[in-house]
């Protein structure tokens, strides 16, 4: 009897082999889990717990974490052991682990936990690979120092490298991982992943099957981020990446979407590698292998509208609304140009700011596409316009320098008035045009009240970039004019009263949104020009600005004592308008020059004073001061300077207009064109000078002070070579002027610190001695590339690298074509 009871006892407490392994000796026994011979369980207290096989974790952490405290009741044979062993095998923390039984007595019992501790990470490397990907392998897997090395961490760290270079367009990865251990007390490895990142395959071949309304060249465009490599298209890789072919299906949905196919779905693709024989240009025909990819398409009927109603309108009538919307019945459905028109459109009219320009915050839509007959939808649009909405507070933060008042006299939004989507994007452009803010960082933001009918509106700014710039140039203008050197100051932050307070000179006095500017410009041939310019843009508290400037130039004549002077003072005052729109604006100048000529070249010789005033009418509607995105401008205006007893007279007419257009992505697109007249009244003295010249930049013209100079790339400009008329072989200027301009540019970068900002660009203009003479075909052209860089200290540099195309007959050193001019200035052409 006794041996069947010992027999039981010992069948009794067998251990679970998928759990733990038998280990146990005379002193201590396995703890029975499923309990198969159906031993009664019994409800015993921990009385003690051990730990064995430590050699970095602590006995506290092990115990705590199964869960076997001292005098905690667990039942044995049952599930408490296997939760304890579960518990552990969780922290990742051990590779074997068990618990065994070291002594019994009346209701309690005493275990020992035995575990197999997981190595720690002593170090990770990398081989195989360039230094840069081991860079961006490390911010990508996820090991530490000091935390256990499991085969599940090891795998997912695989798992990483594989998934970063199939992102880059690598086939047939492989990463082999060891492990070696470098400290056996600590129980530290190190291990080495060793890549090979198999082969950058391009795509070679995208095939469709089941397109029946458009072929598979116009599919292939439509995919847009992936695309198949030619043997011309030598510049960039084909790659085949899996984000890309996600964003290339939901972009060929899109496409079916935009010509009616509602129905449309990719049934089936696959992607895989073949071989071909590859035959680049000036490269041998070799093998190789590229990379196919399949798309099965199921296009389903082409939709178009049927009926169009609407529902819960007061507002705005059925006709209205439908206008806005852009449809009309039998025209084929456009999934993406509907979801446009109903909800917001950032280049055209659409329902929602329709109601949010009005005050409807709180305006929803519902729209229902209802399916009719075999290829017809009707539109069914359920409104909410609920109440108008109010303005309550305007905020903003962010403004380290500028003055509160500055921005609020800006915001197009004023409490109490009725919430406007418009005012907000207007509140956002002038607060750019400013320049004491980056545009691309200015955030409203809304805090909407739909039980008083109120929202809150607060602006996030970022005054981190200087407003304040140092000008410095340098440069050869040519033949006869020699080194340039040029330095301006802009304080366009300035605070007059601040300074003449003694206050805010921490160095200089700034956040009034005045302007200031301070330039001297020196040539090696003895020419000098200095100036000063004061504006504030409100005046009084009114939305009124004041100009004064002042300047004197003097050009002295190598070898000789001649020299021309010129003294000139102006004062203006600008307005804004709201009628026709509140783009525009006005402006009035009063001016004074005073001429000294000296040197027999010019047409006429000693002292001419003209007073003149100048009317401008001005509409911008840019986004941006230094590159614009989109938006126009237009500049009309008139000068007149009547015939005054000593005084000379003429008139002087010009316009310019110039368009931005975003073409695709950043890519935008600016065409300009000037003209320009100028007159005289009766018989009174006529001025010989403001006359037009075309060529070069403002570093060469200054110089030409006493002519009205217009940029043209691509050509030298000043006395070195300017598009003008010669009379006996002087450059007597035109009296007409034409001006076009074709310009492409790409924002490359746009960081707070350089905004960098290449172009090309074709340009064309000419003068004329008058309108007998004026051909409007006979064109002075070039065509090049170059770059406009904004630095926030020293403002906006344009290089410029222009071929022309026409020559210019200057007298004794013509301007040849088919030569390169490289030009340099400073200050936005915009």
């Amino acid at each position: 009897m006794k041996k069947i009871l010992f027999a039981l006892l010992v069948l009794g407490f067998l251990v679970e082999p998928a759990v733990a392994q038998d280990t146990t000796s005379d002193s201590t026994k396995s703890i029975n889990i499923e309990n198969p011979m159906n031993v009664t369980p019994q409800q015993l207290e921990v009385l003690g717990v051990e730990v064995e096989g430590l050699t970095t974790s602590r006995e506290e952490f092990v115990i705590g974490t199964s869960g076997l405290q001292k005098g905690t009741q667990i039942t044995v044979p049952g599930e408490d052991i296997s939760n304890a062993i579960t518990s552990l095998y969780r922290t990742g923390l051990f590779s074997n682990i068990e618990i065994v039984e070291l002594e019994r007595e009346p209701g309690g019992i005493y275990l020992k936990i035995i575990v197999q501790e997981q190595p720690r990470l002593a170090e990770y490397e990398i081989y195989g690979v360039k230094k840069s990907e081991r860079k961006d392998l490390r911010e990508k897997i996820t090991l530490l120092k000091g935390y256990a090395v499991t085969e599940s961490s090891l795998e997912q760290a695989k798992n990483t490298i594989r998934r970063y270079y199939k992102g880059e367009g690598h086939w047939n990865i492989s990463v082999d991982v060891k492990k070696t251990r470098t400290d056996t007390v600590r129980n530290r490895v190190t291990v080495a992943f060793n890549i090979d990142a198999g082969e950058r395959l391009e795509i070679k071949d995208i095939s469709f099957e089941g397109n029946e309304k458009f072929s598979d060249r116009k599919l292939r465009k439509a995919l847009g981020s992936i695309k198949e490599d030619r043997w011309w298209k030598f510049f960039s890789k084909k790659l085949f990446k899996e984000d890309e072919f996600k964003t290339a299906k939901d972009n060929l949905r899109a496409f079916y979407g935009e010509h009616g196919f509602l129905d449309f779905r990719v049934i089936s693709d696959s992607v895989y590698t073949f071989p071909y024989t590859q035959r680049r240009l000036f490269v041998l025909k070799t093998p190789a292998r590229g990379i196919k990819v399949k798309l099965k398409v199921e296009e389903g009927p082409q939709y178009k509208v049927r009926n169009i109603s609407w529902e819960g309108n007061t507002v705005y009538t059925d006709e209205q609304l439908t206008q806005t919307l852009g449809f009309e019945k039998g025209e084929v459905f456009n999934q993406k140009k509907f979801q446009k028109r109903l909800e917001i459109n950032q280049k055209g009219p659409d329902v929602t700011s329709l109601y949010q320009d009005i005050g409807y915050l709180f305006f929803r839509v519902q729209e229902n596409i209802e399916v009719v007959a075999e290829d017809s939808v009707d539109l069914h649009m359920n409104i909410y316009e609920d109440e108008i909405a109010y303005v309550e507070k305007v905020s903003f933060t962010g403004n380290t320098k500028t003055h509160d008042d500055i921005i609020r006299r800006t915001l197009r939004t004023v409490p109490g008035d009725k919430y406007s989507r418009q005012n907000i994007i207007r509140s956002i452009r002038e607060l750019g045009q400013l320049g004491y803010f980056r545009q691309q960082s200015i955030e409203p933001n809304l805090s909407p009240d739909r039980e008083n009918n109120t929202v809150d509106i607060s602006y996030s700014l970022d005054e981190s970039q200087s407003t304040d710039n140092f000008e410095f140039s340098g440069g050869f203008g040519g033949q006869g004019i020699g080194l340039i050197l040029s330095a301006k100051l802009n304080f366009n932050n300035f605070s007059m009263q601040r300074a003449l307070n003694g206050e805010g000179w921490n160095p200089i006095p700034s956040g009034d949104g005045q302007k200031l500017s301070l330039g001297v410009q020196v040539t090696g041939q003895g020419y000098q020009s200095y100036s000063v310019g004061f504006q504030e843009p409100w005046l009084a508290g009114h939305p009124l600005s004041l100009g004064v400037n002042m300047s004197y130039d003097r050009i002295r004549y190598r070898g000789s004592n001649q020299q021309n002077e010129m003294f000139s003072s102006s004062v203006s005052l600008g307005r804004r308008l709201k009628w026709p729109d509140d783009y525009f604006t006005h402006q009035t100048v009063l001016s004074y020059q005073l001429y000294d000529v000296a040197n027999a070249s010019f047409l006429a010789e000693g002292t001419s004073s003209i007073m003149s005033i100048k009317q401008i009418l001005e509409r911008n509607s840019t986004d941006n001061k230094i590159s614009p995105t989109k938006g126009s401008k237009l500049r009309l205006s008139g000068e007149l300077a009547p015939p005054l007893p000593g005084f000379s007279q003429y008139y002087k007419l010009k316009s310019s207009y110039q368009n931005h257009t975003t073409l695709v992505g950043k890519l935008v697109l600016t065409n300009t064109v000037e003209y320009g007249y100028l007159g005289y009244l009766g018989q009174g003295q006529r001025s010989d000078f403001q006359r037009f010249k075309l060529g070069g930049t403002q570093l060469q013209q200054r110089q030409s002070f006493l002519d009205d100079n217009i940029d043209l790339r691509g050509f030298p400009g000043g006395r070195s070579g300017s598009i003008t008329p010669y009379v006996n072989g002087e450059a007597v200027g035109g009296r007409l002027y034409s001006k076009y301009s074709l310009e492409l540019r790409y924002p490359a970068v746009t960081e707070q610190q350089a905004q960098v900002y290449p172009y090309a660009f074709f340009d064309a203009g000419n003068t004329h001695l008058d309108f007998d003479e004026f051909k409007p075909f006979e064109l002075k052209r070039a065509a090049g590339f170059g770059t406009r860089i904004f630095l926030p200290i020293l403002g906006l540099v344009d290089l410029s690298y222009g071929y022309r195309l026409d020559g210019i007959q200057v007298p004794g050193n013509p301007v040849e074509a088919g030569q390169w001019q490289f030009l340099f200035n400073i200050g936005a052409p915009f």
